[in-house]
């Protein structure tokens, strides 16, 4: 699967927004309910466990602070279909990811759907605002 072709033509297909940065990272503004939006970061890569092809979708919630309730985070991720939350770069994200090899394209709809819905829905608990 072409996943720059893919994430385009979803883009698409939802009214979002699509931007390309390379021959494997794009980004997705996916619309929500309620006139939201939400950034999802799609990224092509080769597995660090594995070395098969990849699939990552991501996105911010809001800032990593010592208020977060991380063992509650770390129970949410028991309830999401493909999602769970990770900490990177100083930031709370909500991530999904699987081998690019046995991903369907409603697979990888569903994931980004996820992902956009799920940080959304924290950020806006978290912060109150629709920043990413």
């Amino acid at each position: 699967m072409n996943l720059l072709e893919f994430t385009k033509n979803y883009a698409e297909e939802i009214d979002g927004q699509f931007t390309d940065y390379d021959h494997s990272k794009s980004v997705i503004v996916v619309p929500l309910a309620g006139d939201r939006f939400q950034t999802v970061l799609c990224i092509s890569q080769k597995s660090q466990v594995s070395g098969k092809e990849q699939i990552c979708i991501t996105s911010k919630v809001c800032q990593f602070n010592g208020h977060l309730d991380l063992q509650s985070l770390l129970e949410q991720n028991g309830h999401f279909d493909f999602s769970k939350f990770i900490l990177e770069d100083g930031y709370l994200k909500v991530d999904a990811s699987g081998l690019a090899a046995s991903m369907t394209e409603e697979q990888l709809k569903e994931m980004i759907q996820e992902v956009a819905q799920l940080a959304d829905h924290y950020e806006l608990k978290f912060t109150g605002k629709d920043i990413h």
